[in-house]
């Protein structure tokens, strides 16, 4: 028989502890499942990074006037150093090509994204582009091409699956023959504010090998963006899986007759590139 001070005392606590065991008895009842991390949704994706790989990546981090150990400069052009500050400097007439290709299967999913300073000239045009080198079947995905604040056009973007003036071919050939170049102007897309050769924006191209298409985005110095512009659907647009595709930076001259006054810096800085692929 319970003495009188234990009553009194299980009296006082089973307030408090009544509403613990009943909720160890519930959850001791639920099923068991896994759990979410922290700040995860199931069936969601706020950073769409998942499933991705990375298979390419330089920031650019060597001493002032060092060469990229990732990239080699082609033959008749100048090339690029890093600035010691963490940037590529692709000054003028400079074109180098990444040391790794890449040859991936039917069905792969490939973005590439670059954050670039682009010249403020109107005399040399600065780009970054992917090449499929193969002789018969080339084709170029042009990433941004800039021709500064100068050029009615601005920039632009686009691919090519035939060159003119090549193999004996005229000026004209390409489009003859059902395979113009897709181009499209940007520069009247972009807002009010820190412009493409005022600040760095982030560049991206997403296609999937063997597809018929290529998704191109840009995002402006805060995050916002300036545009999302999908391809004419053409199953030769994008690169296919029997030649490594490789990444150019090309900083050109313009054609005399086009040259436009104003501008002080020609060299388009590049602050990293990267390639990411995701299998099917």
């Amino acid at each position: 028989m319970l003495s009188r001070a234990r009553v009194v005392l299980v009296s006082m606590l089973l307030p408090v502890l009544l509403p613990v065991l009943l909720s160890v008895l519930v959850v001791s009842a639920s099923p068991a499942r896994a759990g979410l991390a922290a700040g995860d949704v199931a069936d969601s994706d706020p950073a769409p990074t998942w499933g991705w790989e990375s298979v390419f990546r330089d920031d650019f981090e060597g001493p002032a006037g060092a060469w990229p150990d990732q990239w080699h400069y082609l033959p008749g052009w100048n090339a690029a150093v890093q600035n010691g500050v963490g940037q590529l400097d692709v000054g003028r007439l400079s074109q180098i090509r990444t040391n790794p290709g890449w040859t991936l299967p039917a069905g792969t999913q490939v973005r590439v994204s670059a954050s670039i300073l682009m010249p403020d000239t109107g005399s040399n045009y600065a780009a970054l582009w992917i090449q499929h080198p193969s002789p018969t079947d080339p084709r170029e995905i042009d990433v941004i091409e800039s021709y500064g604040p100068q050029k009615p056009t601005g920039a632009q973007l686009g691919s090519h699956i035939c060159y003119d003036l090549v193999d004996d071919s005229v000026d004209g050939a390409c489009a003859a023959a059902g395979m113009p170049a897709d181009l499209a102007p940007v520069g009247h897309l972009f807002a009010d504010g820190l412009k493409p050769w005022e600040a760095y924006w982030h560049y991206q191209v997403e296609f999937t090998v063997g597809g018929d298409t290529v998704t191109y985005s840009a995002a402006d110095a805060y995050g916002n963006e300036v545009y999302s512009l999908t391809s004419t659907p053409d199953l030769r647009r994008v690169p296919g899986n029997t030649s490594p595709l490789h990444l150019r930076l090309s900083n050109k001259d313009v054609l005399p007759e086009h040259v436009v006054a104003g501008g002080a810096r020609p060299g388009m800085l590049v602050d990293w590139v990267s390639v990411d692929v995701k299998h099917p």
